[in-house]
């Protein structure tokens, strides 16, 4: 399984948001964003930030998808 922030994308979207109009409302780091758009873990409360600033719960930031390595 492989982690996605697409779900974060689309609802950046439909809320006409771009990334840096999220690090400033979200107050998270560039470096955050930067592990967001290339699909990487991040910490629990960054995660949170996203969420309360946003008004979104984490299924509306993060998904699981299948990357074909069953282990």
């Amino acid at each position: 399984m492989a982690l996605s922030y697409r779900p974060l994308w689309v609802s950046m979207a439909k809320k006409g948001l771009n990334k840096i109009e999220v690090i400033e409302i979200a107050d998270i780091s560039t470096n955050v964003m930067a592990k967001m758009g290339k699909n990487q873990a991040i910490h629990l409360n960054n995660l949170e930030k996203v969420c309360v600033a946003l008004d979104l719960t984490p299924n509306d930031v993060i998904e699981f998808v299948d990357d074909g390595d069953n282990k």
